[in-house]
Formats: C-alpha cells, structure tokens, sequence
C-alpha cells in the first residue's frame, strides 16, 4: 500500500469515527439539556466531561487531517477537503463523500444544541442575577 492509500485510508477511517462521535456529542448535547432544566449538577457535570472527551477526539482528528491535506499539498480550505476528496478511487469517492456530508451536517446540528443549551444557561444566569439583586434591594429597604 502505497503512503498516498495509507492517508486516504486514516481519512475514511477518521470521517467514520467523527460520525460516530458527533452522533454521540448529539445524544449528550441532547441529555445536558435536559440535566440543565433539571438542574441536576452531578450528571451536567459528567455530560460535560464526556463531552470534553468527546470534542477532543473530534479535534484531534481535525488536526489530522489538516496534516493529511498539508502532505498532499492542497492547503488547508473546504475547496481542498474537496480536492481531497476527489482522490479517492471512483468506486470509494460516493461513499466518502456522502460521509464527509454527513460529518458537515452532524457538526453543524451540535453547534445549534450547543447554542440552545447557552441559550438556556444565560437565561438561568439572568433570572438568577435578577432574583439576587431583588433579594439585596429588597433586604436593604424592606421594614423590619
């Protein structure tokens, strides 16, 4: 196996597993919401571990790939993903490509779970900033 099919195949190899993990970064962005309406500290605690675990593997592959797109000299843009993904054999290209996609769209729904579960903690941050600063105000002119 040539070096050149040896980096396509840690491509295709890494595409499954960034599926898989953002599959998993889902159910977890999912269960933190949930955890986070609960107020449940404990398990928000170990589903932003796992998820701290989980965007890990995913950027090192990012990484990596980054290094694959450099040794084939096309750069490092989404026009050279595409590039690269044109150099896999005629009977692969489809399957990578669909799975490139896949990835794409998987990242991008994480990133809207993300900002609704951001959404969700500012909105606690605030009620709870305004309830404290009702509760001092209220404390200072209050009669006794």
């Amino acid at each position: 196996m040539s070096q050149r099919d040896k980096l396509l195949a840690v491509i295709a190899e890494d595409l499954q597993q960034d599926r898989d993990d953002y599959r998993l970064l889902e159910r977890h962005m999912e269960a933190l919401y949930g955890q986070l309406l609960a107020r449940d500290c404990p398990a928000i605690d170990a589903s932003n571990a796992a998820i701290a675990e989980t965007v890990e593997g995913l950027t090192q592959r990012a990484q990596r790939r980054s290094k694959v797109l450099g040794a084939f000299g096309l750069g490092a843009t989404p026009e050279a993903m595409q590039r690269l993904l044109g150099a896999f054999a005629p009977t692969r290209r489809p399957t990578i490509t669909a799975l490139w996609s896949e990835v794409g769209a998987l990242a991008a729904r994480c990133q809207q779970l993300n900002e609704r579960n951001g959404n969700l903690l500012a909105m606690h941050h605030e009620i709870l900033s305004q309830l404290l600063g009702r509760g001092a105000q209220a404390a200072v002119y209050a009669p006794y």
